[in-house]
């Protein structure tokens, strides 16, 4: 940037194709650079684009970049040929710490006095560039000095690149001093537009630039403004926030309601709306953000059911963001409410063997669903012992308890059976199974046992030869 800014334009240009030109000088009234006195709402004014132009430096670059990052401000390099062949390390630095390179030309030529040939080979070596260091480039293309006529903006965008200009230049490469750089740039962003605002990390004045950078950053969020990088087209894209979701409350009942507190990380100028589900049931409403908001609140009520809980966790989750990208669910316990299920037994009625052992079944049911394994164990003074494990979830068993030898003569006998052991659960009231006594005594039945087993004798038939 060693020329006038008269050599910026020939000729009008459509904004989708390069940014305006700044028509600020940098004589512009010192009244429009004062700080507002009260801080605004953040990206209530726009957004403003910083970008750097003739590096990488080894010396300036690495540290504007952390700068730059732990201000959480986006910007786009556009780097020179030359200079990215000499320094790839650095190059990679600008791509990994997320900021976007766009390009310079080779060796920083005046496009307007260069043939067609000569622009392609200069940006097309630039673009290989800065590929062997390791990064992909944007398709974005900044002019040396501003210089372009349309013959240069025909050349690049039938190449398939974007030129992009400026429209706030305070001249750092001219020399001037770090608070004459910081009233210019705070003098030429205007609210409401899309100011792209031209500074340098590669010329003998970038250590003036990289001192006036903090002031500008602080003045300008507390203006209303944020900062954005340039999109495809070259113009300002609005920061798109990540959604996160935290809960008033480290937990929270069944059937109760939680307060979400709903976060944006960072402000946008565009208005951005949220929906949630608690455990996939849509909440009543959707959350709108405000040009610059980033919190907001929402009450969310937890589904209330009717099964005993151990760690059971509640998930919100965003199902809809528009103009935000949807961060992780929020997890929450809930305290459960439901008391432990009970085990009921279901009675049975048998009637005994005077040869072998019967076996009985009983019923072992839950009055609710548990959502821990049950184990039930059971007990009768005649009829024995028994267990059975209800895994989670279920609520219905069997076991087998087994009546004795009984004979004709016993009375009919009602025997308790009750519940002696119910891990995760209650006991319930005691079963009674009725046995009744054999209908024959031990030797008839034997008997007619036997009958049944052998093979009747087929009667013989007369055979006529």
């Amino acid at each position: 940037m060693r020329r006038l800014v008269g050599l910026l334009v020939a000729v009008a240009l459509p904004l989708s194709a390069v940014t305006a030109v700044s028509a600020v000088s940098v004589a512009a009234s010192a009244a429009e650079a004062a700080p507002q006195p009260h801080a605004r709402t953040p990206c209530s004014r726009g957004l403003v684009a910083l970008t750097f132009d003739d590096g990488p430096s080894p010396s300036i670059t690495p540290r504007l970049v952390r700068l730059l990052h732990r201000r959480g401000v986006p910007a786009t390099f556009f780097m020179i040929g030359t200079y990215a062949d000499a320094h790839p390390e650095v190059v990679r630095m600008v791509d990994r710490a997320g900021f976007a390179i766009g390009n310079h030309t080779w060796a920083h030529e005046d496009l307007t006095t260069r043939t067609g040939a000569q622009i392609r080979r200069s940006v097309h070596d630039t673009r290989r560039a800065l590929v062997r260091a390791g990064v992909r480039p944007t398709t974005l293309v900044r002019p040396p000095y501003g210089a372009m006529d349309e013959h240069v903006r025909t050349v690049l965008v039938h190449q398939g690149y974007t030129p992009v200009l400026w429209t706030v230049d305070p001249r750092d490469w001219a020399g001037a001093s770090t608070p004459q750089i910081e009233r210019r740039v705070l003098r030429g962003v205007r609210p409401h537009r899309d100011d792209v605002v031209l500074q340098h990390d590669g010329v003998a004045n970038s250590a003036a630039t990289l001192r006036a950078i903090p002031t500008e950053i602080s003045r300008l969020r507390r203006r209303g403004f944020c900062f954005a990088a340039l999109d495809a087209d070259g113009r300002p894209t609005p920061p798109v926030p990540v959604v996160g979701l935290t809960a008033a409350r480290p937990r929270v009942a069944e059937g109760g309601r939680v307060r979400v507190v709903v976060r944006l990380d960072r402000p946008t100028t565009r208005r951005t709306s949220v929906r949630l589900a608690a455990d996939g049931q849509l909440s009543a409403s959707t959350i709108r953000f405000r040009v610059g908001r980033t919190v907001s609140r929402v009450w969310l009520r937890v589904p209330q059911d009717h099964v005993d809980d151990h760690g059971r966790r509640t998930t919100v989750t965003v199902t809809r963001a528009h103009g935000a990208v949807a961060g992780p669910p929020l997890e929450l316990p809930v305290v459960d409410d439901d008391p432990a299920p009970v085990v009921r037994l279901g009675g049975a009625r048998v009637e005994a063997s005077s040869v072998l052992p019967t076996p009985v079944r009983l019923t072992v049911r839950l009055d609710r669903a548990s959502d821990r394994d049950v184990a039930v164990e059971v007990r009768s003074s005649v009829l024995g012992t028994a267990r059975v494990l209800l895994a989670a979830g279920s609520r219905t068993a069997y076991v087998e308890l087994t009546a004795p030898v009984g004979t004709p003569d016993q009375p009919v006998r009602r025997v308790p059976v009750t519940v002696v052991r119910a891990t995760g659960a209650a006991a319930g009231a005691a079963a009674v199974v009725v046995v009744r006594p054999p209908a024959t005594d031990r030797a008839t039945a034997a008997r007619e046992a036997l009958d049944a087993v052998v093979w009747p004798r087929a009667p013989m038939r007369q055979l006529t030869f």
